[in-house]
């Protein structure tokens, strides 16, 4: 059984990626702050010791050197009775580096020596400069020059000295670091937490949000690396609510739309399994076998509609002829044309009419337009098609000889579920409805006129055409 461990929220991932910033900047920084300030040092007590060789060197070949001063700490001679081997015996006091120096003249006898240096034997000629030497188990930094009166001079001071400075400086580097890390950490987190309180705010909002609400979260105020994930959650809010008002729709019409051919088919089988009259058994399963027709009818027009308010929209339009598919759209409602022994005929004035726009959609407004002309129109009626170019747009007209609709009422039957009472024919209330959202797709308009011959309905749509 594996246990998964909880993610790192942002302002956690956020604090830790800054301190680690700062960790493999600062102590990179500091380390190379102490080799150099270490290198400094090591420069400067390098020049004073060499600063103070020549000084020594300078008053002794001055004969002004105190070797006979009552304040040195002690003076003895050498053993056959000559000055010139004076040994100083050296007490440092605390928190002085202890030092020590040789003098020697030009033939190599030893002037003067401190009491740590005095068994020390005379630098060689290779020894000149600085040097580090090892003596009793410390270790000495020494420098040795030669003068005008070629005296030769050796100086040294312990490095215990410079081991301490070297000390000081890694405390005083190591020592901020030590104690700011965990305050920065603690000033990062804050300073996250605030940085993040837009982001608390919008959680804040969304939390507040009343389901179904359309209204938009503010990106006005919003900072600039929040503002395009404001905009792109209300352009989702906004899909997911019509979304939500297309289901609730295709909910709405099935109930609607299915309601009453249910009902009938139901009425009718019942009827067929208590009758006993075979002629009326026979009747009454017709009428329920045309109930069925009628409801998978519904269910055509009411998934069509569901298409287009979902899909044709979000799709890019392409170029279309709409010859073609009208004369697709007539071959397939032969059946019907057959039945009631109507003259359909498609004119156009060019072999193609293309435009742009979406195959299901016009395909949905040729149908149900000639469709209901089909079943407005009586018997032996005609029906016209016709698709021609009238400057820069296409021109469809599609007109019948049947009943018509009177001007006053000819935008209402673009409302869904809206049927003319006067109407003997079994409409769907749905058919316009498509038609109409599929002219608001293309940006088109159509226009319900009176047939040129008096009698009838002319529906004309007008489109932008291409090229």
């Amino acid at each position: 059984m594996s246990i998964g461990l909880r993610p790192a929220s942002l302002r956690t991932r956020l604090t830790w990626l800054i301190i680690a910033v700062m960790v493999a900047v600062l102590i990179p920084l500091g380390w190379i702050s102490y080799r150099r300030e270490l290198r400094e040092m090591n420069e400067l007590l390098d020049g004073r010791l060499a600063q103070a060789g020549r000084t020594l060197g300078t008053l002794i070949a001055h004969g002004q050197l105190p070797l006979h001063d009552a304040d040195l700490p002690s003076i003895t001679q050498n053993a056959d009775g000559h000055h010139h081997g004076v040994v100083v015996s050296v007490h440092p006091h605390n928190y002085e580096p202890e030092v020590g120096f040789q003098a020697y003249d030009p033939q190599g006898e030893v002037i003067a020596a401190t009491s740590n240096f005095a068994d020390l034997p005379p630098p060689t000629s290779e020894e000149r400069g600085f040097r580090d030497i090892e003596r009793e188990g410390k270790r000495w930094r020494t420098f040795t020059l030669q003068n005008r009166a070629n005296l030769v001079i050796r100086i040294g001071e312990q490095s215990d000295n410079r081991v301490d400075i070297a000390r000081g400086l890694v405390i005083e580097h190591t020592l901020p670091l030590l104690i700011g890390l965990p305050l920065l950490a603690l000033l990062v987190s804050l300073a996250v937490k605030r940085g993040l309180r837009p982001v608390a705010v919008l959680t804040e909002m969304l939390d507040r949000r009343t389901p179904g609400s359309r209204k938009p979260m503010p990106a006005d105020v919003a900072p600039g690396e929040i503002k395009p994930l404001i905009v792109a959650l209300n352009q989702q809010l906004e899909r997911l609510e019509d979304a939500l008002d297309r289901e609730h729709r295709f909910a709405t019409d099935v109930a609607h739309e299915l309601r009453t051919p249910l009902a009938a088919t139901m009425i009718h089988l019942e009827s067929a399994m208590i009758a006993d009259d075979p002629g009326e058994v026979e009747f009454t399963v017709r009428h329920a076998q045309q109930s069925m027709a009628r409801l998978g009818r519904r269910i055509e027009q009411i998934l069509a509609m569901a298409r287009l308010e979902a899909g044709a929209a979000s799709q890019q339009r392409t170029p279309m002829d709409l010859i073609r598919i009208a004369t697709e759209v007539i071959e397939e409602l032969a059946p019907l044309i057959v039945e009631k022994d109507i003259a359909v005929g498609l004119s156009h004035d060019e072999d193609s009419m293309v435009v742009l726009g979406h195959e299901v959609a016009l395909t949905a407004m040729f149908r149900n337009l000639i469709e209901n002309a089909l079943r407005y129109t009586e018997s032996e009626g005609q029906v016209d098609v016709s698709v021609r170019r009238e400057g820069g747009h296409a021109i469809v007209d599609i007109c019948d000889n049947g009943p018509g609709i009177p001007e006053d009422r000819r935008q209402a039957v673009f409302q869904r579920f809206h049927r003319e009472v006067e109407s003997a024919t079994r409409g769907y209330g749905l058919g316009l409805s498509i038609v109409q959202r599929a002219i608001e797709l293309h940006e088109a308009s159509i226009e319900l006129l009176e047939s040129p011959s008096g009698r009838g309905l002319l529906v004309r749509i007008r489109l932008a055409a291409n090229g």
